[in-house]
């Protein structure tokens, strides 16, 4: 992983406002940890990711979207491989060393990079 790659994200569509995505499609729960599940974009294609995640481990996704590594660090937030025994392409954005608000606010910039790139895969 680096910065150019592509941090895929799939997005629930109640995380949607019609097209556009809301600040919730980049931002981790509490149950979360203060980590986002990704997608390796070096490992996986959006459309692979999208396939994986409705139809392997059976969740909604209103589509593929992604930010680069570049702009995850823009945001101030880390990122790394964390592959899983069931998905070796699984990678986290890392928002932990910001408050609750601040990962709002990041969240928020991910979400505005996401939208000037468009949907990476829409079934």
């Amino acid at each position: 992983m680096n910065a150019e790659t592509l941090l895929l994200r799939q997005v629930n569509p109640k995380f949607m406002d019609g097209e556009v995505l809301t600040s919730q499609a980049f931002c981790p729960f509490s149950s979360d940890q203060g980590k986002l599940s990704v997608y390796d974009g070096d490992m996986i294609s959006p459309a692979a990711a999208y396939d994986h995640w409705t139809n392997t481990l059976k969740n909604e996704s209103n589509g593929t979207w992604g930010v680069t590594g570049s702009e995850a660090d823009t945001a101030g937030l880390g990122y790394a491989s964390d592959a899983l025994e069931n998905n070796e392409a699984h990678a986290l954005i890392d928002f932990t060393a910001h408050s609750n608000s601040q990962q709002r606010k990041r969240a928020k910039l991910l979400v505005a990079a996401a939208e000037a790139r468009g949907c990476l895969h829409k079934p």
